[in-house]
């Protein structure tokens, strides 16, 4: 009888397997060929009402995901990120879809740890203070004040008040914050790097901008 440790080892050397596989067909085979004859193990079709935001705003979505090896940038394990894990993420919990996996899940959750501890400090929650401040204004109407708030925040040093104050702009929907927000979209820049301020900001930009165009009626 193999333990749950013993189960566990031998899933993820086998989807490591099947990643390494999948990766050496797409050097010779285009990607959309391995769906031609049907799903193929290690695939997960791409429901692209769900990603019709990125669709119009920066090109083609993917049709399919596809395993993906990766290697925890914090304890060098081997990992996969598989293709239903993919699809959750950037369909159900809508991150980015040009998003990639970094860490393993023991590395997220010792990391999620030390940052709850952290938070349980005196002092130590002023930036989920700043967040739940810029929220409340998402209800009200702008006015001078409100607007001062979010170019304020616009130019804080952390990037996840940038976003809040971001959606917040979609929420309040006016003429200006939807100029703001297409400009964002519109300064997207180009290339390979996915952690550049600008490309963070035009993808909270055009996700603020769907959402409230799904509110109007």
């Amino acid at each position: 009888m193999k333990s749950n440790k013993q189960r566990r080892a031998e899933i993820k050397a086998h989807r490591l397997e099947r990643a390494a596989a999948l990766k050496v067909q797409l050097r010779t085979q285009d990607a959309r060929q391995l769906s031609a004859g049907g799903l193929v193990p290690g695939m997960a079709m791409a429901d692209k009402s769900r990603l019709a935001h990125y669709n119009t705003t920066f090109g083609e979505v993917p049709d399919f995901y596809l395993d993906q090896a990766y290697t925890c940038r914090d304890c060098g394990a081997k990992e996969v990120w598989t293709a239903k894990q993919q699809k959750w993420w950037h369909e159900v919990a809508q991150g980015s879809v040009y998003s990639h996996a970094v860490r393993c899940r023991a590395c997220r959750q010792a990391r999620r740890a030390l940052r709850d501890a952290a938070l349980r400090n005196e002092g130590a929650n002023l930036l989920g203070d700043e967040v739940a401040r810029l929220r409340a204004l998402a209800a009200e109407k702008p006015d001078a004040a409100a607007l001062a708030q979010i170019e304020a925040a616009l130019q804080s040093k952390w990037r996840s008040l940038r976003v809040v104050a971001i959606e917040v702009m979609g929420c309040w929907g006016g003429p200006e914050q939807i100029a703001q927000l297409e400009a964002l979209v519109a300064a997207r820049p180009s290339g390979q790097n996915h952690r550049v301020w600008e490309r963070e900001a035009a993808d909270a930009a055009a996700k603020a901008l769907r959402r409230l165009a799904e509110l109007r009626p």
